[in-house]
């Protein structure tokens, strides 16, 4: 199904699992990541996200194949995994009913042996599959599928489609990202955007990303319903509108939509004081990099921000180690929904928390103080309390302190005070 590679090496295999299409890109001792075709000598770097079970010998095929095989009537055809995935969809294959998780780890399995069989002399030390959605469900679904092949569940990572956007931008030559970088992903869900703004004025070099969805103003069906070149119109249009104002370095094109050349005059046209790239690797080759990137200490100076990331560090003046300092609860970068932190402490002969605030993206910082009204009086460093701190929204974090009491001497009071933060 793949090349055989010659020789050794570590290897890093980028994933771009796709509703429609699979991509696989594949960097050995960290260099530029490379697509693998999945027919040798014949560049067909796509593989249809498919299934297909023989009517014969009840072997279990994918991609192009199974097409082929579905074309015959030879077999049961199955796609929509990943919707089948998210969904909790059963699928009945001769008399047996599968989920839609056993039915993406038969997907996973036959892809991922033939990367194996083509890299049988390197040591793989990272796997990252790149989806656009990262749902929790879809997440644990692929971890899954992963296990029956033997995979260290240490070597695999989940990431999204712009997170991969953001690690591809950051492998590429520095002028690429002077100034914003965008993206338009055309494909059988419709027309996506993303737009990434760097920040280099102090460390650390934050990489912020925003989506939009444009489908409503052009999906997958146009380029059938409408002729070309009101097509390209259409899509003329969206592009002003979008890139109004905007200082953009570099524009990448990317998904089937762009297949051929409807949009050459609009891409031409966005040339003029910008770099333009269009191709269809960019998800995969991403993913590759992530696997680079992500724990490489020539990166620790850069932090990546999507959409569902805190931009804020928040950290505790507190007495620890025989000196007061700031000690970090929240760190800026963390999905906003998993920031659960939680400390202890005793109190000093005060009734105020102090906390610095330091925002990654505006690179400011501020100081706030909880005044804890009505704390009960008690003897100096006999109050001992617990701080936590969550979050409601990406931009919004609620800091929670409750009275611990203090073992045999003193009760706990129970009470409980709350600030709301806004960033």
């Amino acid at each position: 199904m793949f090349e055989t590679s010659n020789g050794t090496g570590k290897l890093i295999i980028g994933i771009d699992l796709g509703t429609e299409t699979t991509q696989i890109s594949v960097s050995r001792d960290f260099d530029e990541p490379e697509s693998v075709s999945i027919v040798p000598n014949k560049g067909m770097y796509l593989v249809p996200t498919v299934l297909c079970v023989r009517n014969d010998t009840r072997d279990w095929i994918v991609g192009e194949e199974a097409i082929r095989c579905r074309n015959r009537n030879a077999g049961v055809f199955v796609s929509d995994l990943l919707a089948k995935v998210e969904n909790g969809e059963s699928t009945d294959i001769f008399g047996t009913e599968y989920s839609g998780e056993a039915l993406l780890e038969r997907f996973i399995k036959k892809v991922y042996t033939a990367v194996l069989q083509s890299y049988l002399q390197n040591d793989i030390i990272k796997i990252v599959v790149t989806v656009r959605d990262k749902t929790d469900v879809l997440v644990e679904a692929i971890k899954k599928a992963f296990v029956p092949v033997g995979v260290d569940m240490t070597k695999l990572l989940v990431i999204s489609y712009m997170e991969s956007f953001m690690y591809y931008t950051i492998s590429q030559k520095k002028e690429l990202w002077v100034n914003d970088v965008s993206l338009f992903d055309f494909d059988e869900e419709g027309l996506k955007y993303y737009q990434l703004s760097i920040s280099k004025k102090a460390l650390p070099i934050t990489i912020t990303a925003r989506g939009e969805n444009l489908s409503d103003e052009m999906d997958y069906s146009m380029l059938s319903d409408i002729v070309e070149g009101r097509l390209s119109s259409n899509f003329k249009s969206i592009t002003e509108k979008i890139l109004y104002r905007q200082i953009v370095s570099t524009i990448y094109f990317t998904g089937v939509g762009f297949d051929g050349n409807w949009a050459d005059p609009t891409i031409k046209s966005l040339c003029v004081g910008r770099r333009v790239f269009k191709g269809q690797n960019l998800y995969s080759k991403g993913a590759a990099y992530a696997g680079i990137i992500i724990g490489n200490e020539d990166y620790k100076d850069f932090l990546f921000l999507t959409n569902d990331q805190v931009r804020c560090s928040i950290s505790i003046r507190m007495f620890k180690d025989n000196r007061i300092g700031e000690y970090k609860l929240v760190e800026a970068g963390t999905p906003w929904k998993q920031v659960k932190a939680k400390t202890v402490g005793i109190i000093d002969d005060t009734d105020e928390i102090f906390f610095t605030i330091f925002n990654a993206v505006r690179k400011d910082t501020k100081h706030v103080v909880m005044n804890l009204k009505n704390l009960e009086q008690r003897e100096n460093k006999t109050t001992r309390v617990s701080v936590g701190v969550r979050f409601i929204d990406r931009d919004t974090a609620v800091i929670t302190v409750k009275d611990l009491g203090f073992g045999e001497f003193f009760e706990n009071t129970y009470r409980i005070w709350e600030k709301v933060i806004e960033f």
